[in-house]
C-alpha cells in the first residue's frame, strides 16, 4: 500500500508543479494588467486635476481682476457723488444766503405795505363812523316822518270809516222785481265802493249796449234790448244756467231778482243810469252758494 502511494505522487508530482507555474504566471500577467490599468486611471486623474486646478486659477484671477476693476469705479463713483454733494452744498449754502436776504427783502415790503393798509384802514373806520353818525340822524329823521305819516294815515283811515260808515247808514234796502227783499242798494259809484269794502257780496260792473248782443257779466250774460230814458225804464235778458228769462220794463235802482243753479239768495241786478243807447249798473252775486229750495 505505501509503495502504491509514493508511485502515484511520483508520477503526478511534474503535473501539478506546471500547473502551479502556469496559475502563478496567469496572476502575475493580471495582476501587472491591473497595476497598469490603475496607473493609467491614476494618471488621467492626475492630468484632470492640473486642468481643473488650471481653471480654477484662471477664474481667480478674472475675479481678482473683476474686483479690482469694481473696486476703482466704485471709488470713481463715489468721488463724483462726494464733489457733487460738495458742489450741492456750495450751491444750497449761496441759495439759502440769498433766500434769507430775499425773505427780509420782502418782509420789509410786506411791513410797509401792513403799515400803509392800518392807515388806510383806520380812515376808513373813522369815514363808516362818520357815515353811520349821518345815516343814524337821517334814520331818526325818516323816522320821525314816518310817524306823522302813519299819524296821518291813521287819521285818513278813521275818516274813511267815518266817511263809509256814513254811507253804508245812507243805503237802503228794497223789494226786488221778484217780491223778495233785497240787500244793501247803491245808487252811484261811491256807495257800490262802500258795498264792496264790506265784502258781504261780490259786485260786477258793467256798461251794457243796446246793440251788440249778450255781454258776459259775472257768471252770466245780459242783453239790453229796450230803453226809456223819459219814464227810466228798461227791458234786458237774462241768460243763465242755459236759460233766457226777459225782465221787462225794470225802472232805475230796482233790483232785479232771479236765481241761479247752486245759489239759494237770488242775484241782483241793479241799473244806476239809463242812457240812450246803453244802461249802467252792477251785478250782486252772493259769496256762498248752495242748492237753491223753490
Amino acid at each position: 500500500m505505501t509503495n502504491n502511494l509514493e508511485n502515484y505522487e511520483n508520477t503526478n508530482r511534474p503535473a501539478s508543479g506546471l500547473l502551479s507555474k502556469i496559475l502563478i504566471g496567469g496572476a502575475f500577467v493580471a495582476a501587472m494588467g491591473g497595476w497598469w490599468y490603475q496607473s493609467t486611471q491614476v494618471a488621467s486623474v492626475r492630468q484632470e486635476l492640473v486642468q481643473t486646478q488650471q481653471k480654477v486659477d484662471q477664474v481667480q484671477s478674472q475675479m481678482q481682476t473683476s474686483v479690482s476693476v469694481a473696486k476703482a469705479e466704485t471709488n470713481e463713483a463715489i468721488a463724483r457723488m462726494n464733489e457733487q454733494v460738495g458742489k450741492a452744498r456750495s450751491e444750497a449754502l449761496a441759495g439759502s444766503r440769498s433766500a434769507q436776504t430775499a425773505a427780509k427783502r420782502q418782509a420789509g415790503e410786506v411791513l410797509t405795505k401792513l403799515s400803509a393798509k392800518d392807515q388806510e384802514l383806520t380812515q376808513q373806520i373813522g369815514q363808516i363812523k362818520d357815515d353811520y353818525t349821518q345815516k343814524s340822524v337821517q334814520v331818526d329823521e325818516a323816522l320821525s316822518g314816518i310817524k306823522g305819516d302813519v299819524g296821518n294815515v291813521k287819521t285818513e283811515v278813521s275818516s274813511t270809516r267815518t266817511e263809509l260808515s256814513a254811507t253804508v247808514a245812507d243805503l237802503k234796502r228794497a223789494f226786488g222785481d221778484m217780491g223778495l227783499m233785497s240787500g244793501l242798494i247803491a245808487t252811484n259809484s261811491t256807495e257800490l265802493a262802500a258795498l264792496k269794502q264790506l265784502g258781504e257780496r261780490e259786485y260786477f260792473e258793467f256798461t251794457l249796449p243796446k246793440t251788440g248782443g249778450a255781454q258776459r257779466v259775472g257768471d252770466i250774460q245780459l242783453a239790453l234790448k229796450r230803453v226809456d230814458t223819459k219814464r227810466n225804464r228798461f227791458t234786458l235778458d237774462v241768460m243763465a244756467d242755459d236759460k233766457r228769462v226777459e225782465k221787462k220794463d225794470r225802472t232805475i235802482n230796482e233790483p232785479v231778482q232771479f236765481y241761479t243753479s247752486g245759489t239759494r239768495t237770488p242775484y241782483e241786478v241793479v241799473v244806476n243810469e239809463i242812457r240812450k243807447d246803453q244802461v249802467i249798473g252792477y251785478l250782486s252775486v252772493p259769496k256762498i252758494k248752495t242748492m237753491a229750495k223753490r
